[in-house]
């Protein structure tokens, strides 16, 4: 008998991830078939992976026998019905068709009630909710499911970008977010009760999902079904946070596309004024109107629209609060007509959001390929591996494919000989895999790449970044001719930046760099296999080129040497910029081997090694600013050292 599992949260992407989270851990828990129906507006097709389990193909092929354009993808199938309605009705007959083992649903908050009443059977729950702000949703959820008999699980912890985007691919997401999606399978599944799923759950298992956590949560379940007028408009009090979110989110983008502009120069070097650059003034004030733009896209009345800068003396500023301030009408509460005299209700939404540098480089998999015709370093981009001048041209086409509102994802990227040994033993099929020493993953310069809505995209634009089709049946494989040939010593030749390791140029610099330090810059980077671009971009944002500047917390010299960090480098005098220069990039190149991400070496270079190494992550505010400047100063000056910038909530 099939076990259904719905899934909802506040935020659409976010509860999506941990949805496609407990459904790949709940199809390993279990071994079963299982399906993933993302329900509603948003839904989106995703085209199948290169490799599948035989469950999910044979869900797959039963749903397209039907003309349900479903994927398997990983451990699950995937099948979106984005027409609310007719998806509604429509799943009960497809999950029929399909006899999936299996069924994980994913659909808004506005159709948990009418998905329970529809006749489909359900066995569980899980949303994911910001507490204690959404407790009065948690609330209704756990009084919803308790009232029918079925559990239902709350988490507050959503799965990170790249942990959705492997969930979302059919495997697991990984670490911590493993962990919690394995947890709220096994919970909601049964697993290791008497009778396993679907069974009967006797008396203090109902809805015991957050008793403590919720306390009299329960009686706010008026409040999370409240209508929200906002600018004259009756709206959901959904709508006003997401309203916050988007606008807190809009002024955030608009500061992190600025920021090259805010640490422009002044002056040209004619001497005339610079009219690309930014005043702070400017800078926060486009953000602002980048907000009032979203709010008023969003139907809100900007007079009821706040928008605060939290580290405006940050260089640069890269956090955005917004608020939201809305009335509840009592008359429009369900049963609310004796209350439809008394006085407007206020709420109020608030939101942050940030710019901060991506750590996801630093995945704990190898610096240096090995087993493989390619022996260079690697550089991670979805948890895929591939040489470095691979991947900052993947991230330039990334960035051209997000502007035409494609998210591309790399599914499969370097190889090693055994793995592909593997492969091939479970895939005997040379036209679909290459026998290993034969396939071109090895070299770390192919990318498997979707989603399929992308093929179209990539077939048409992928030549402009030196990507080519390799396959023609393989829409999805596309290998650089950018860069040495595949499997070349000179491609095993190539530094952690995508140059040469031998023989950096002076077009590797950025031209805010004084002529008395670019030969100093340029040997250094060869002698320590670091990127000039990188050693440039941090000596500006350090001391901007001062040999003599001195820091309020004791750092000495153009590359700001603490004494005792001095003294570890062999620099004797940290006010010698030659000498000072050589040791921060033998520094760097210590730190980029042992953190193997840009944004982590920077954290460790400006707030120490043993902060960064404790929490994986970059520490604190004033770090996340100086990673972020140093990001922004190379990336505007055209050299690529990581992932832009991501824009994300935080509260």
């Amino acid at each position: 008998m099939t076990a259904t599992l719905i899934a909802s949260g506040t935020d659409r992407r976010s509860s999506l991830g941990m949805a496609a989270a407990v459904a790949v851990e709940g199809a390993r828990l279990t071994g079963a078939e299982t399906l993933v129906i993302e329900l509603g507006e948003g839904a989106q097709r995703r085209g199948p992976t290169l490799l599948a389990a035989a469950g999910a193909r044979r869900v797959e092929e039963a749903l397209r026998a039907d003309d349900l354009r479903a994927s398997a993808r990983g451990h699950v199938c995937h099948l979106a019905l984005a027409d609310p309605g007719e998806g509604l009705d429509a799943l009960g007959p497809a999950i029929d068709r399909a006899e999936p083992e299996l069924v994980v649903i994913h659909l808004p908050s506005s159709l948990w009630v009418p998905t329970l009443e529809s006749g489909l059977r359900v066995d569980g729950g899980v949303l994911l909710v910001s507490l204690p702000a959404e407790r009065s949703l948690a609330a209704l959820a756990v009084g919803e499911m308790k009232g029918r008999g079925l559990p239902v699980r709350i988490s507050s912890r959503p799965p990170g970008p790249l942990a959705a985007r492997r969930a979302l691919a059919g495997v697991p997401p990984g670490g911590a977010a493993s962990d919690l999606a394995r947890s709220i399978a096994r919970r909601l599944l049964d697993l290791g009760w008497p009778g396993g799923p679907g069974s009967s759950r006797e008396g203090g298992r109902q809805g015991q999902a957050l008793p403590a956590l919720l306390g009299a949560g329960l009686i706010l379940i008026l409040a999370a079904l409240a209508l929200t007028a906002i600018g004259g408009a009756a709206t959901g009090r959904g709508r006003v946070q997401r309203a916050a979110d988007l606008a807190a989110l809009s002024a955030v983008r608009s500061m992190r596309d600025d920021v090259p502009r805010l640490l422009a120069p002044a002056s040209l070097p004619s001497g005339a004024p610079n009219p690309q650059r930014l005043s702070r003034g400017e800078y926060l004030e486009r953000a602002r109107l980048a907000a009032i733009d979203a709010a008023r896209r969003n139907r809100v009345d900007p007079s009821r629209l706040r928008v605060a800068f939290p580290d405006s003396s940050a260089n640069p500023p890269l956090r955005a609060r917004a608020t939201v301030v809305g009335e509840v009408d009592p008359g429009r509460l369900p049963g609310g007509r004796r209350l439809a005299n008394r006085a407007p209700i206020r709420v109020v939404a608030r939101a942050v959001a940030e710019a901060s540098a991506p750590v996801s480089s630093w995945t704990g998999m190898p610096a240096m390929a090995e087993g493989g015709g390619y022996s260079g370093p690697l550089v991670y981009r979805d948890g895929e591996g591939m040489r470095p001048d691979v991947a900052a041209a993947f991230d330039r086409m990334s960035a051209s494919a997000r502007r035409a509102g494609l998210d591309l994802v790399v599914v499969s990227g370097f190889r090693s000989d055994a793995e592909q040994a593997q492969l091939f033993a479970r895939h005997p099929d040379p036209r679909w895999v290459a026998p290993p020493g034969h396939s071109l993953h090895r070299c770390a310069t192919e990318l498997d790449l979707g989603p399929s809505s992308a093929y179209g995209w990539l077939a048409s634009n992928a030549h402009r970044f030196a990507f080519v089709q390799r396959y023609s049946w393989e829409a999805w494989h596309y290998g650089f001719a950018g860069g040495p040939a595949p499997c070349s010593s000179a491609g095993n030749a190539l530094g952690p930046d995508g140059q040469g390791a031998g023989a950096p140029s002076s077009t590797a610099l950025p031209g805010f760099v004084p002529g008395p330090y670019r030969a100093s810059i340029l040997r250094s980077a060869s002698r320590w296999n670091v990127s000039p671009g990188l050693l440039a971009a941090q000596l500006m944002a350090e001391s901007g080129f001062n040999p003599r500047a001195v820091s309020p917390a004791g750092a000495l010299g153009i590359a700001q040497f603490m004494p005792a960090t001095a003294r570890s480098y062999g620099l004797r005098d940290p006010f010698d910029p030659i000498a000072s220069i050589d040791a921060q990039a033998h520094l760097m190149a210590d730190l980029l081997r042992r953190f193997h991400s840009v944004p982590l070496a920077l954290a460790a270079y400006n707030a120490g090694s043993g902060a960064v190494a404790a929490c994986g992550c970059i520490p604190y505010a004033e770090t996340r600013a100086y990673v972020a400047r140093i990001l922004a100063l190379a990336n505007g000056a055209g050299v690529l050292l990581s992932p832009p910038l991501e824009v994300r909530l935080v509260k």
